[in-house]
């Protein structure tokens, strides 16, 4: 071959690459990039590569529009060079249709109005040798105009707890999807899958699985057991103690908590007796657990400690400051300066308030 004719298949070559980086070539223009978001313990990753506009008409153009030759489809890969995949690391739900925990090809068959997005377990590269005997899940999806976007992306917006939109923008299109998915669910089955479980982990599972169906009271008292078994506490004695007592089963229940609170130190009672107000609004419990403790420990700071944070919540600044100070006055040395500042923030509010 010529020298002239060498150059010139070069500078081809050379051009076609940059004309065709959607399509793949030996050398990757496009950029990778990887994307994720966490919904509800469970993560999402998007890898794939991003390829520019450079003036062309992507879609129906270089991405043509119903792409289906003699009854075969032949979908877009959704990005450029390589397949594009999604991974989810827990069972989710995409616009309200189940696929569970994996990696996936994605592609898409792109109509103006309207796109079926395709995920696939097979090693689906695009329009060459996609096979629909691949196929997990389709889902169709209406198109949006946006402003020009240059580069093809993938970014997830109105995150909430348990879901997020995945939305693919590229020239002046948009498609977006749903993903939800079941925080403790994949609490539960994580837990179950962790190898050489804590007390902690125990207890979680325990509460996890009564949360979750409270019918399920005798499999929770199983995993509570197994977390007294391995370093028993307050916490998990007094979990049995309400799973008991959520079973029907006073006698043991009340037997059970009443040991737990005879033994427990301050901060155990500090925080058990908090809880009723704070996450459940019932303020009668809280003052009767934390003044029956008073009258058993008059001098242990951490409940008075808890009445002031009581006397907050419930609106009464005097009170609080009351509590807070004698917290002060019964506190511990390493725990002073702590009970101090206490006091005389709540002081300074209170003074304030008076004049």
């Amino acid at each position: 071959m010529k020298l002239r004719e060498l150059l010139f298949l070069t500078l081809f070559f050379c051009s076609m690459l940059g004309q065709a980086q959607d399509v793949g070539a030996a050398t990757l223009v496009s950029q990778k990039r990887t994307t994720t978001a966490n919904i509800g313990n469970s993560d999402i990753t998007i890898t794939y590569h991003s390829p520019s506009v450079q003036g062309r008409k992507i879609f129906g153009g270089i991405v043509p529009y119903d792409f289906v030759v003699e009854g075969k489809e032949y979908p877009w890969r959704a990005g450029a060079n390589q397949r594009t995949t999604i991974e989810f690391s827990h069972d989710v739900e995409i616009e309200g249709q189940k696929l569970v925990a994996g990696v996936y090809g994605f592609v898409a068959l792109v109509s103006q109005q309207e796109w079926t997005l395709i995920f696939s377990s097979g090693k689906t590269w695009g329009s060459f040798n996609y096979d629909p005997a691949n196929d997990v899940l389709r889902i169709s999806v209406p198109t949006a105009s946006i402003a020009h976007q240059e580069w093809l992306s993938y970014e997830f917006s109105n995150p909430k707890n348990e879901s997020v939109d995945i939305e693919l923008r590229w020239e002046t299109t948009k498609v977006s999807f749903n993903v939800q998915t079941d925080a403790l669910t994949n609490s539960i089955a994580d837990l179950i899958d962790k190898e050489d479980k804590t007390a902690n982990d125990y207890q979680e599972l325990a509460l996890s699985t009564v949360q979750k169906d409270s019918a399920n009271v005798d499999e929770a008292l199983k995993w509570i057991d197994k977390s007294i078994e391995t370093k028993a506490s307050f916490y998990n004695k007094m979990a049995k103690a309400q799973l008991l007592l959520l079973k029907g089963d006073k006698k043991n229940g009340n037997a059970l908590k009443k040991e737990a609170l005879d033994s427990a130190a301050g901060f155990n009672v500090y925080y058990y007796g908090l809880r009723p107000v704070l996450l459940d609004g019932d303020q009668k419990e809280s003052y009767k657990i934390l003044t029956k403790r008073l009258k058993e420990k008059p001098e242990e700071w951490q409940t008075y400690l808890a009445l002031g944070e009581y006397y907050l919540k419930v609106g009464d600044q005097v009170k609080a400051t009351e509590n807070f100070k004698k917290s002060y006055e019964y506190s511990s040395e390493r725990w002073k300066n702590y009970a101090r500042y206490l006091y005389l923030q709540n002081k300074l509010v209170l003074e304030r308030m008076d004049n």
